[in-house]
């Protein structure tokens, strides 16, 4: 086996991590269009705040050639201390944040929804990470 096939095996003989892989890609696209959409309708486009956006973006493809790179570790046969998919995990976690962020986006547009249950259980994770960051 290549060097070569030892990195694209994770995603390449991983049918749940293709779907993951593909799922975030199409989500940072999604949020990326409503969340300039957004700007623009509410007149608070900033070429800085686009930046921090792509900024934010490029961390997590490199959130994902992380778990790639991992995953190639234990497949090669290398003992790195735990034996589970992480590039999956990543990808998922990834989506999820995603999909929070389109929410949050949604809400900015559509203020009812923000009172729907959905948004009240986006409220609570966000009460419970300034918690968390206030320690």
């Amino acid at each position: 086996m290549t060097l070569a096939e030892v990195f694209l095996a994770p995603v390449r003989d991983c049918f749940p991590a293709q779907v993951a892989i593909v799922s975030l890609l199409i989500l940072i696209f999604l949020d990326c269009l409503f969340g300039v959409g957004t700007a623009i309708m509410r007149k608070e486009f900033s070429s800085k705040k686009m930046r921090e956006g792509i900024g934010h973006k490029s961390s997590e493809f490199g959130f994902i050639l992380i778990g790639i790179i991992v995953d190639a570790l234990t497949f090669s046969g290398l003992e790195v201390g735990f034996n589970g998919p992480i590039l999956v995990s990543v990808a998922v976690y990834l989506c999820v944040m995603e999909i929070g962020s389109l929410l949050e986006t949604f809400a900015k547009n559509n203020p009812e929804l923000a009172e729907s249950p959905a948004f009240k259980l986006l409220e609570t994770a966000h009460v419970i990470k300034d918690k968390d960051s206030e320690k």
